[in-house]
């Protein structure tokens, strides 16, 4: 199975890779974030958090204290900006908005191969995105999503949310104190605030087609 990164995250792990090597320590979020020119370490943070999601890193305490490492088989296996893995089947099963809601669709429609320790322990399905709510977050229409089953969700996770007139989106998810509030990733687009949202999974990796 071949997964390929999104350009951002790709380069971000080949300066991790080159500066572990090099000084045998990784850098700090601060030093990615000024590499890359990146003013919110929130972003880098996020960057950092799903390559070590998918295996491409390891974390043993804070990441600003210079504890991270590169996977050893990821070493050996880069080759072009793509990554070798053992792999398992997923289900597509429909399509989900990154813009304003629509009809939640859920039909297997194929089996597709991925990364096997991404679903490890989880039930997982892959969705493909429709629109460009999302494409701060580095999730762009046509890309397909890899979600975890589950009706639970923490603040700043990325979800399925179906909403009360039964339409879903894809969002990141914030509990406010009267309200759920779906937020985007695209300043184009407004926040969706519900009384009431169902929660359908939560988006743990990212495939992308170049």
């Amino acid at each position: 199975m071949t997964i390929i990164l999104p350009k951002k995250k790709q380069q971000i792990l080949d300066y991790l890779t080159k500066y572990v090597g090099k000084n045998g320590f990784a850098p700090t979020l601060s030093q990615i974030a000024k590499k890359f020119k990146v003013s919110s370490l929130a972003t880098i943070h996020e960057h950092i958090k799903f390559l070590e999601n998918n295996g491409f890193i390891k974390r043993k305490g804070n990441v600003r204290s210079h504890e991270l490492e590169i996977v050893d088989q990821i070493n050996n296996n880069v080759q072009d900006g793509y990554v070798e893995h053992a792999s398992t089947m997923l289900p597509l099963v429909g399509l989900i908005t990154a813009g304003a809601p629509i009809e939640a669709i859920e039909n297997r429609e194929a089996e597709i191969a991925v990364p096997a320790e991404i679903a490890q322990g989880r039930q997982c399905y892959i969705l493909k995105v429709k629109g460009d709510s999302m494409i701060e977050s580095l999730i762009s229409d046509g890309d397909l999503v890899i979600v975890e089953k589950t009706e639970y969700a923490s603040n700043g996770d990325m979800v399925v949310a179906v909403l009360d007139d039964g339409t879903a989106t894809l969002k990141k998810f914030y509990k406010e104190e009267n309200y759920i509030r779906l937020q985007p990733a695209n300043k184009k687009y407004k926040p969706i605030m519900a009384q009431n949202v169902v929660i359908r999974g939560r988006v743990v990796g990212i495939i992308r087609k170049y």
